[in-house]
């Protein structure tokens, strides 16, 4: 069924009305099928095949609220435009709440119906076309960061294909910096779930008791200052992702709830008394053994087996130095609005190559950001490369000095990059001391040590 004006589904048990209106329809260029009743509705061609609904509450059987969800169940984008008598108003805003695109009062204005079908099949239309064309890039370039032509990469592209249209848990497993969230990102906007809420945690950074309301919310009056109800992330991320980074450092008490929710689908927000339903993907993330904090008993062994049935490792970068250069253009393809017409020398990606990333692609391109702020140059050579690098983890091989006044030069000269730097990020963040620690990665007392040392107060 196909037509400019749209397919439409109508069903009444009133034929008299049925027929007045479909007819009207018709008229107005829409093919229309009809069906007395919610059981004919479903055993009519489609309802795939149709891009609206037109139901009636008040039905014999199957009533217009099952019918709807029944509708909305086999094609979720389904606009359904629901008819109700002058007395049920209640009945049609609950349809509302169920999905219903609008309603309408019985008798109806055939015109104002006509208004509300177009615009809500215009709608469906674009927001498929959207959706097409968000398919077709992605199909067309693997997601921001996660490139590279070595085997590690290909290996992690290819299991989040497999896995992106599961609704399983996923366990990513890595080290800091590898690109876990990334991976998170793929696979639900790569996959079936993709248009619906991704939502990210991180546990490490909220108390128990704060992560607890985060993910399951409260009702009005749960404790002290809970003046209105909230609702968690279990509850915004339906029909979408949670995504739970760090979930090594959840509570005990909030991990049996999570199990809970993800062998059920069920919740219980704080203070409430009945539970509420969720379809929600839980892609967790971890930089520890998470099997060894487990027999530890630092971790619940049931919500560890329950999670580790689906598993994605994040190579660290030292284990594909090669997609190096492909980081770093990746990186400048990012910052080229900020940082136009700047590029790395082949010497300084030989450099980057060399070195021993233990923050791997965050710090890989933390040095490309510094890189790019200090440098008065537009070819970022070796040298300049070099010396960010010395000043955290050495470069391997580590260099070899000639004599002591070479290493005392070599020495000074990474701490005027250094300070530069520091003062570079301090004028950033307007002399913002936590910010500024953040940005440079180090704690808030090794920064004010540099300060002293390096002379630098906000003036």
């Amino acid at each position: 069924m196909n037509n400019d004006s749209g397919a439409i589904l109508l069903v009444d048990d009133d034929a008299v009305f049925r027929q007045t209106v479909g007819r009207a329809l018709q008229r107005r260029g829409f093919i229309v099928a009809e069906a007395e009743n919610g059981e004919k509705a479903l055993q009519t061609d489609g309802p795939a095949d149709f891009e609206a609904a037109l139901i009636d509450l008040r039905m014999p059987g199957m009533d217009g609220l099952e019918l709807l969800q029944k509708l909305r169940r086999r094609i979720d984008d389904l606009p359904v435009i629901v008819l109700t008598g002058h007395g049920s108003i209640s009945t049609a805003i609950e349809a509302i709440k169920l999905g219903a695109y609008h309603y309408l009062t019985k008798p109806c204005d055939i015109s104002e119906l006509e208004i509300y079908l177009r615009k809500a099949i215009q709608q469906r239309r674009i927001e498929r076309e959207n959706q097409y064309l968000r398919d077709t890039i992605e199909r067309a370039h693997p997601p921001a960061g996660l490139v590279g032509r070595s085997e590690a990469i290909q290996n992690t592209l290819a299991l989040i294909d497999r896995l992106k249209d599961s609704d399983s848990p996923v366990l990513i497993i890595g080290e800091s910096g590898t690109g876990k969230e990334l991976v998170a990102n793929a696979l639900h906007h790569q996959g079936k779930r993709r248009g619906r809420p991704f939502i990210a945690i991180n546990c490490a950074t909220l108390k128990p008791e704060l992560l607890e309301n985060e993910l399951f919310g409260h009702v009005s009056g749960a404790f002290t200052g809970a003046v209105k109800r909230k609702d968690g992330l279990l509850a915004v991320a339906d029909q979408g992702t949670l995504f739970i980074d760090e979930i090594a450092d959840m509570d005990p008490g909030v991990q049996a709830s999570l199990l809970r929710v993800i062998e059920t689908g069920v919740f219980r927000p704080l203070g409430a008394t009945q539970e509420r339903k969720t379809d929600v993907r839980i892609i967790a993330a971890v930089n520890r053994d998470l099997a060894k904090e487990a027999a530890q008993g630092r971790f619940r062994q049931d919500l560890y087996y329950r999670l580790n049935v689906l598993v994605i490792p994040t190579p660290p970068l030292r284990d594909h130095i090669e997609d190096i250069p492909l980081l770093v253009g990746e990186y400048s393809k990012r910052s080229n609005a900020a940082h136009k017409g700047f590029t790395f020398t082949p010497e300084a990606l030989n450099a980057l190559q060399n070195y021993s990333w233990p923050g791997n692609v965050r710090e890989l391109f933390n040095i490309c950001e510094r890189a790019l702020l200090l440098s008065n140059e537009r070819n970022i050579g070796a040298e300049a490369i070099q010396s960010l690098l010395s000043i955290g983890t050495p470069m391997k091989p580590a260099p070899i000095y000639s004599n002591q006044n070479e290493r005392r030069n070599r020495i000074a000269a990474l701490d005027d990059v250094e300070k530069l730097h520091i003062k570079s990020v301090l004028e950033q963040t307007r002399y913002n001391i936590s910010q500024t620690a953040e940005l440079l990665e180090i704690d808030r007392r090794t920064l004010q040590r540099k300060m002293v040392k390096y002379k630098l107060r906000e003036k």
